[in-house]
């Protein structure tokens, strides 16, 4: 990959910004005090102006506590702060994540297996890596959904391993496969894992051990307790032999330790893969397993239609822009921590499927 260019080496610090104290001042004036209700009594236009439709997502930003001069200055904020080249950047491969000198390409996990029109590609081979992975992973999510004699999935990991392809698996499951069953394990202690084992049989069960670097303490020791119960319930099985190999997968970095562990099938990914954006890597597997190949291209090729809007849209009308500077606009001036996200599904609701 390309060496980090000067130009992206001196961004401001956005409280060093001319936006900074003009949003500051804005707020001491009028955001503080700003009202929701008074703000469409006085402006008819105010849902028109603060609302977008983008790839699959339409957005009501009308309701939150904003008016059109704070996100003037939020946007100069985002210029200043040389968003639209970090984007750039971004896109191309350069190492933007600056504490640990990376690339941040989890854009490419969804992109096309080939640049549109045939073009130059400066990531070709980080192209070809994503989608041979992407096929062989696949292709194994076939093999299982047809395998009638394995009934329940039971991923084991923690933080990004976890949290994206649980949601996920439960967002979309009406168009989970019949027969298959899925369960997520992430709790060092390990009543969280015994309640699921106790209604699972070993012999129609197989565990997705998710961890990068396969030494993460909070998933080793749940797959390590995992296997225990699958080779003490299946030697209490007359005529059967433990066959870890063919229950037990690997989405991990780490082949070498995902083989004395004693699994023989894995599926990694590269350090460029943030955990917070992982579920689209080998760590979707438990959603592909769920939804089937065609429904899993389906799911990147929606997240790549997004790419493209933030990639091309100007500030004014990129949807992610927005979003994000409706954040900073919360935390940093209304003191609020965190956005709330309210989806209306009840599948998104806690527990299992």
């Amino acid at each position: 990959m390309a060496s980090r260019p000067l130009a992206l080496v001196h961004r401001p610090r956005c409280d060093q910004t001319n936006a900074w104290g003009l949003l500051a001042q804005h707020y001491r004036h009028a955001g503080a005090a700003f009202d929701v209700r008074q703000a469409f009594a006085s402006d008819a236009g105010r849902f028109e102006h603060f609302s977008q439709s983008a790839p699959c997502v339409f957005a009501d930003l009308s309701k939150n506590r904003i008016d059109v001069q704070a996100e003037q200055g939020l946007l100069q904020l985002a210029r200043e702060c040389r968003v639209e080249a970090y984007r750039d950047a971004m896109f191309a491969g350069e190492p933007i994540n600056t504490t640990e000198g990376r690339a941040v390409l989890h854009t490419l996990l969804r992109a096309p297996r080939a640049v549109p029109g045939g073009g130059h590609d400066p990531l070709a081979q980080e192209r070809a890596d994503v989608h041979a992975t992407l096929d062989a992973m696949l292709a194994f999510a076939e093999t299982l959904r047809a395998d009638a004699t394995i009934t329940d999935v039971v991923n084991i990991g923690i933080g990004g391993s976890d949290l994206g392809p649980q949601m996920a698996v439960l967002a979309l499951d009406a168009f989970v496969t019949p027969g298959k069953r899925f369960h997520f394990v992430s709790n060092v202690d390990g009543h969280e894992l015994a309640a699921k084992l106790k209604h699972l049989n070993p012999r129609n069960t197989v565990f997705l051990i998710a961890s990068k670097t396969f030494t993460t303490i909070e998933t080793m020791t749940n797959a390590l307790s995992a296997k225990r119960w699958f080779e003490a319930g299946v030697a209490a099985t007359p005529g059967a032999a433990a066959d870890t190999a063919r229950h037990f997968i690997g989405l991990t970095t780490n082949v070498a330790a995902a083989k004395a562990f004693g699994i023989t099938t894995a599926f990694g990914f590269w350090d460029w893969v943030g955990g917070r954006y992982s579920l689209w890597s080998a760590i979707g597997l438990p959603l592909a397993i769920a939804i089937g190949a065609d429904g899993f291209r389906a799911f990147l090729a929606g997240g790549h239609a997004m790419d493209e809007h933030f990639r091309t849209a100007p500030l004014e009308a990129n949807l992610p822009v927005r979003l994000g500077l409706l954040d900073v606009w919360y935390r940093n001036f209304h003191a609020v921590p965190r956005p709330q996200m309210a989806p209306y599904r009840a599948a998104l609701s806690p527990g299992d499927p």
